[in-house]
């Protein structure tokens, strides 16, 4: 079943919606669960840690959402980080003091992620979900077309980290190929993935 939602660029007014379908869409995850392994606490956490990267990522105005509270995809344009040098230790201040408990691994996933990320000029999607009610739609694949179409006329690649053997394959539905293996200690694996542009 394929569903037609309008994909439309994220605004200050969609961080709710954006924050979840964040949420829904990755609490089940095998990456997500393995930070956070308490199912109680992970409810909790998830809305907070969510609207800290939408309130980084928002401001390049870039980021798309589909629906509301449907799914949504944070991106990062060439030369942009996800926050800036000077507000990067009160970024990651604030998403270890989410759970005490869980700071170690979150810190040691931050710490992968960011020893792996390439240097070349790339357009980044940090998170991509879609609520689950409503995946298997064509949503996911909706917003990807969105950016990885200005990808390939500005003739730019993209890179992100798949956290799931599904996303994972939805991934490389769309010119995405795995560049790398990120095994977290006891849990499961991330994939480093970089799409050239289509010509």
């Amino acid at each position: 079943m394929t569903t037609t939602l309008a994909v439309r660029t994220v605004t200050v007014a969609d961080r709710t919606s954006v924050v979840t379908a964040l949420s829904g869409a990755f609490y089940d995850d095998p990456v997500f669960r393995w930070i956070y392994p308490d199912d109680a606490r992970r409810v909790g956490v998830l809305p907070p840690f969510f609207e800290i990267f939408t309130d980084a990522i928002a401001r390049h105005g870039v980021s798309v959402a589909a629906g509301d509270g449907v799914g949504a995809a944070l991106w990062v344009p060439p030369g942009e980080e996800v926050v800036d040098a000077a507000d990067e230790d009160a970024f990651v201040d604030a998403l270890l003091g989410l759970s005490a408990e869980d700071a170690d691994r979150a810190a040691t996933c931050m710490a992968l992620l960011g020893e792996a990320h390439p240097h070349e000029a790339h357009w980044y999607l940090n998170l991509l979900g879609v609520a689950p009610g409503s995946q298997g739609q064509g949503i996911g694949s909706a917003m990807l077309r969105a950016v990885l179409d200005r990808c390939d006329a500005e003739g730019t690649p993209a890179y992100l980290e798949a956290t799931s053997p599904t996303n994972r394959r939805l991934y490389e539905r769309h010119g995405f190929r795995v560049v790398g293996d990120l095994a977290l200690p006891g849990g499961p694996s991330l994939w480093p993935m970089w799409r050239e542009p289509a010509a």
